[in-house]
């Protein structure tokens, strides 16, 4: 609204300023012209200042604007200058330079900016400009300037031909501008060309009015009359202010119709030449005005000519560069991974690239026999009648799509499909963007056994620490029977049965807790045969029901690794498993072997299986890669075994060994088997992390009783730990929670605590703290009892390093225990 406001304030001032000077013509002449320049003056500055925000095409357009406006203003003073000297004519030399106040807006219109920047179009388009300008000069000359400068000719002829000109060419304008609104629809430049429209619109009309009166010899400067340029100059000012800036989308701007511009470059060239030719006859002049009509039109013919030759070559290297992108995009699609496939709209072959050739395993001329049904698997060829639909209505399809090969295999790709339609809008091709997808589907149905392996472990893990409590009941009952010694003979043996099998399950239970909990980033020093004992035992009766033999030749003494153990048992389960796995349905045997080797400890996981074949003994480590039966592997066992060593600082290698199958039965006699070698860095530090506490003094006997804190919430747990450490010698205080322990911490003092890691009221860290407060020597003689060792280090990781009496325990191990922590007081 302010620009209307503005050009109804502009005109009142105009026609007021145009009044009160009606008594001094000159006056007046220099003030009015003076007022319509000034606006022609800033539209030009306008688009000065703003030439910077447009590219291409878009300033192509207002520069052709302003150079129109620019040269009218110079007519214009040569107008206001012949009128101030008493020479005042229509027809004159400023009357070219006037009339390309209308020929720059117009010839703008071929620039089509709401078609996009098209940058590397713009120097075409320019050429073309020019020739429509020469053109529409060339009739200006031929119709006005000649008849002017011939003696007989001279008159009021020329300025009836120049206003009639003038109105064709306003009418153009106008057609062109609202031609442009309706092709600009659906562009940012529609409400850019409303406003040029509007203007050229009601300046057309009010020049209508202004001809009329200077044909009549009525028009005077300052009048009503010069609404015919306000009007339009100010919406002009309007458009090109609120016009829109170029941006990165304007390249990819669709034309609504095919542009020849062949045609529309030959145009200029085929009418100067007939238009000056034709006229020489229909409309003689005689000499000199037709020697000057033939000399100006040789001359303009030729220029359209040197025009339009310098419009083929930049055309020409529009088609090259295009060529050069379309051998670029081209040289992408036969490089990307991605498979492509164009069909015609019929669904018949059109084009595959390379990756999409090489995965349906048919030659390209096998392809185009075929049709895009003849590609999927068997109940997706009605997919195709789906898709062509889908993507008419919506311009995209995306989905899943099975794919068959030539050799009869399948395989899932994620599909994308697009159409490509001709300029009335007709769908011609289809193009078809899939990725194979298998492996994916591989990585996610992996994850989703994970997950799954990862919640029964959580539940293996409760219900196997909770096995603890009660088995721990039964151990130590069995242990104070035996002490009392009031079994004898078939009762002792039963008892001691007893006792096995109890530490049995207790050793089941800790196995699972061991390889059930999750990874920590914690490494602590762990002996590699211990490692080796845990695993076999954790398969052994499953494999004994299978007739396969575990044998463990173990080095002599300790191996110790500073690892993760859980991961490292992991590696080595994984490597039993894989063992078995290759022996079959046969008997078998699987050696699990520890070696010491300077500065680095092996164990090696030998089967006797069928062994593995040279081919494929370097792929094993792939992931994904499988030997295994469909459904019955992922390919990722032994990936994840060999980052999970190699994270270590140590190796996981594949080596064949030789020999033969050790039942000696009907099998082939040169079964070699497999060999598979874990290393890791030996820890130096073995001697100080297994050292035995020999060397510190232990109470003498006779000394008095020494005092034992019992903090355990189970009351038959706490009730058999009391009993235990009793007869040794201890003053048992019980309690069964963080709050009774910490006041008994606060009332009296202790020589040994022995403290559940799981409290009914917070955890065994806590009493661990007030401990440390009360008694800080006593912080060597605190004892964790669990039955998950895990969750020490999980309660803080200070105290990872601390004694832990494991249940389900015998008297034994406490007695091993006590024996370890008792130092003089």
């Amino acid at each position: 609204m302010r620009y209307l406001a503005f050009g109804i304030l502009y005109s009142a001032v105009y026609l007021g300023l145009g009044a009160a000077l009606g008594g001094h013509p000159t006056a007046r002449t220099v003030v009015a012209d003076s007022l319509l320049l000034g606006l022609a003056i800033a539209i030009c500055a306008a688009i000065a200042r703003r030439r910077r925000e447009w590219e291409g095409t878009h300033r192509l357009f207002w520069d052709a604007f302003g150079v129109g406006l620019a040269l009218w203003c110079v007519g214009q003073i040569g107008y206001t200058y012949d009128t101030i000297t008493g020479h005042r004519t229509w027809v004159e030399w400023h009357t070219m330079f006037s009339l390309c106040g209308g020929i720059g807006p117009t010839v703008a219109l071929l620039v089509m900016p709401h078609r996009g920047a098209r940058k590397a179009s713009s120097p075409g388009i320019g050429v073309e400009m020019i020739s429509y300008a020469i053109m529409m000069a060339f009739i200006y000359a031929y119709f006005i300037m000649v008849p002017k400068v011939v003696p007989a000719q001279g008159g009021a002829a020329p300025q009836s031909a120049l206003l009639m000109l003038v109105q064709i060419q306003r009418f153009v304008l106008f057609a062109g501008l609202a031609a442009c609104v309706f092709f600009s629809a659906e562009t940012p430049w529609r409400r850019t060309f409303e406003r040029l429209a509007v203007g050229a619109g009601v300046g057309f009309v009010l020049r209508l009015v202004t001809s009329s009166a200077i044909s009549g010899d009525r028009y005077h400067e300052g009048s009503v009359y010069d609404l015919a340029w306000i009007v339009p100059y100010v919406f002009y000012l309007w458009a090109v202010l609120e016009s829109p800036k170029t941006t990165a989308d304007d390249e990819d701007v669709p034309p609504r119709r095919a542009w020849n511009g062949g045609l529309v470059s030959a145009v200029p060239v085929l009418a100067m030449p007939a238009i000056g030719f034709g006229l020489l006859r229909v409309q003689p002049l005689g000499d000199p005005g037709d020697s000057i009509r033939l000399l100006l039109t040789t001359m303009a013919t030729v220029a359209g000519l040197g025009l339009l030759t310098v419009r083929v070559s930049t055309q020409s290297g529009e088609l090259q560069r295009a060529d050069a992108r379309l051998r670029l995009l081209a040289a992408a699609t036969e490089q990307t991974g991605d498979l492509i496939l164009i069909t015609r709209a019929n669904g018949a072959f059109e084009h595959a690239n390379d990756a999409c050739v090489q995965a349906l395993g048919y030659t390209r001329e096998e392809l185009s026999q075929m049709m895009l049904p003849q590609l999927l698997e068997r109940g997706f060829e009605r997919m195709v009648e789906h898709i062509g639909t889908e993507v008419r209505q919506k311009g995209i399809w995306r989905g899943t799509l099975i794919h068959r090969r030539k050799d009869g295999s399948t395989f899932p790709a994620s599909s994308t499909v697009v159409a490509l339609r001709s300029g009335e809008g007709r769908v011609t091709h289809f193009v078809g963007v899939q990725r194979d997808i298998t492996d994916e589907l591989k990585l996610r149905d992996q994850l989703v056994h994970s997950e799954r392996l990862s919640a029964v472990g959580e539940l293996v893990a409760g219900v196997a620490h909770e096995i603890n409590n009660p088995l721990q009941t039964i151990v130590g009952c069995v242990e104070l029977l035996i002490e009392e010694r009031k079994a004898t003979g078939q009762q002792l043996a039963d008892l001691q049965l007893v006792r096995q099998e109890a530490a049995r399950a207790g050793q089941i239970v800790r196995n699972l807790l061991s390889f059930v909990r999750r990874s920590s980033p914690e490494r602590a020093v762990a002996d590699l045969n211990q490692i080796a004992r845990a695993t076999a035992a954790l398969r052994e009766q499953h494999l004994r029901d299978r007739n396969i033999r575990v044998m463990l030749d173990l080095h002599q003494g300790t191996l110790p690794v500073l690892v993760n153990r859980e991961e490292i048992q992991q590696i080595v389960l994984n490597l039993v498993l894989n063992a078995e796995h290759a022996i079959g349905d046969e008997p078998g045997s699987i050696t699990i072997r520890t070696i010491s080797r300077e500065h680095a400890y092996r164990i090696e996981v030998i089967d006797d299986g069928p062994g593995i074949p040279p081919e494929l003994r370097g792929r094993v480590f792939e992931p994904f890669f499988t030997t295994k039966e469909v459904g019955q592997g992922t390919g990722l066992g032994l990936s994840i075994a060999l980052g999970i060593a190699t994270a270590h600082g140590g190796s996981l290698e594949c080596e064949e060994v030789g020999g033969r199958r050790s039942d000696g039965g009907n099998s082939p006699a040169n079964r070699r088997g497999a060999c598979f070698v874990l290393t890791l860095p030996a820890h130096a530090t073995v001697e100080a992390a297994h050292r035995v506490l020999d060397g510190l003094p232990v109470r003498p006997a006779g000394s008095g009783r020494r005092r034992a804190l019992i903090v355990e919430d189970e009351a038959p747990i706490r009730a058999l730990l009391a009993r235990l450490v009793g007869r040794r010698d201890y003053q048992i205080v019980e309690t069964s929670s963080c709050t009774e322990a910490k006041a008994a911490c606060a009332a009296q003092t202790f020589d040994l605590v022995l403290c559940d890691v799981r409290l009914s009221d917070g955890n065994g860290g806590e009493v661990l703290r007030c401990v440390r407060e009360r008694q800080p020597d006593l912080g060597r003689r605190f004892v964790f009892v669990t039955g998950d060792i895990g969750a020490v280090a999980a309660t803080e990781r200070e105290y990872a390093d601390m004694p832990v009496l494991t249940k389900p325990f015998t008297a034994s191990d406490l007695d091993q225990l006590l024996a370890s922590v008792e130092v003089v007081v």
